[in-house]
């Protein structure tokens, strides 16, 4: 899964961007994002209400808000 959310919404510098969910805490609803820009922040977790929040931001470019895309694999291409 990617997702694609307002760095504001964590208290980080800059705006949209795109990172990869590594994992999901269901007890502690925490989000592990494996953030892309590692130079700038490490993986980290993050309450799923507020990675949510944050992909609900209206992205300048499209008009439209933040969101997230499904990845799989196609057996046999």
């Amino acid at each position: 899964m990617l997702v694609s959310y307002s760095r504001k919404t964590f208290g980080q510098t800059g705006t949209g961007h795109f990172s990869p969910v590594a994992g999901y805490h269901a007890e502690r609803e925490l989000v592990l994002i494996m953030d892309v820009a590692r130079f700038k922040y490490p993986p980290h977790w993050v309450p799923l209400k507020m990675l949510w929040q944050s992909m609900q931001e209206i992205a300048p470019a499209t008009g439209t808000p933040r969101g997230y895309l499904i990845l799989s694999r196609v057996d046999g291409l």
